[in-house]
């Protein structure tokens, strides 16, 4: 019996600073602050994980991709908020920027299109809890705060989320809503 095929891959997420301020809602941040998130990306880089899963059960072209900031960069961000709400704030997104950048080179559909999220099988949950990693199924949701599990190849958007009949962005109308 075959079982998951687990895959390290390297993303390269590389800063884009529209793409953060537009994350953020703002369109300039001050020279100081920069310097500080521009030492946090390079210092969280090295603290992500990406993992390409291939279920058993999956067909040649189909698989998903984990990927995720340690809990490390979450109490860095706490730091953050600590220091106020603006730093807080900037420091959280900038988190968000750096584990969506890292999906989008490795899924680059992602930059066009929402990032669904699948529910995950057994293997893929025994594998997120291998590597401490626990799915809340309510949630629809990891224990890290900084993360994305997504179908690799892309595959689709709304119509392969768990989450489209309660999303507002979802395509697929109400009749998956009711």
């Amino acid at each position: 019996m075959s079982e998951l095929q687990v895959k390290p891959v390297q993303p390269k997420p590389a800063f884009d600073f529209m793409y953060f301020l537009e994350i953020c809602g703002e369109s300039r941040i001050e020279g100081d602050l920069l310097d500080r998130l521009e030492a946090a990306w390079t210092d969280w880089r090295d603290r992500l994980h990406a993992y390409h899963l291939v279920p058993s059960t999956a067909g040649p072209d189909e698989g998903f991709l984990l990927v995720w900031l340690t809990e490390g960069v979450e109490e860095a961000v706490e730091q953050g908020w600590a220091e106020g709400e603006k730093s807080g704030m900037f420091f959280h997104n900038l988190a968000i920027t750096l584990v969506m950048s890292a999906a989008r080179s490795l899924v680059p559909e992602l930059e066009e299109h929402c990032t669904p999220l699948p529910r995950p099988g057994a293997e893929v949950l025994d594998f997120m809890e291998s590597m401490d990693l626990e799915w809340n199924p309510q949630l629809g949701a990891l224990n890290r705060q900084y993360a994305v599990y997504t179908p690799m190849p892309y595959r689709g958007g709304c119509e392969v989320c768990m989450q489209a009949n309660t999303c507002p962005n979802s395509t697929l109308g109400s009749q998956v809503r009711q």
